[in-house]
């Protein structure tokens, strides 16, 4: 019988700067999250302080979140529309181009799959 995982909350770091929050069930699927084109793609268009989150070369990390991004990440989620997507709360301040209506903490959801983790298409953007 395989044990039951739940969700933890995981943080991407970009360049060693902590970024991004979201749940995962594990450090292996966090990892997959943090390497799929789709987020990828996400870190490069979106903006902070005028600058891509990414620049395509800085090392993106996935690892467990520390206390106070947890906190955050819980903060945010209670505030969040239920959905079929997964939770991103950016734990830096985006440019008022990308929030669109979200304060900071910023959040976004996108939808979640099993075949879109490491998968190139790029999720619904509705």
């Amino acid at each position: 019988m395989t044990p039951t995982l739940f969700p933890s909350i995981f943080t991407i770091e970009i360049g060693g700067t902590p970024t991004v929050t979201f749940e995962a069930k594990s450090l292996r699927e966090a990892s997959e999250i943090c390497n799929a084109p789709w987020l990828r793609d996400d870190f490069t268009s979106t903006h902070s302080n005028g600058a891509p989150l990414w620049d395509g070369k800085a090392p993106l990390r996935a690892r467990m979140g520390y206390a106070d991004e947890i906190a955050t990440f819980d903060d945010a989620s209670k505030d969040a529309q239920p959905s079929d997507g997964m939770l991103l709360v950016y734990l830096v301040e985006l440019d008022d181009d990308d929030t669109a209506e979200n304060p900071e903490p910023s959040s976004a959801t996108q939808p979640r799959s099993e075949e879109m983790i490491g998968d190139s298409r790029e999720p619904d953007q509705g």
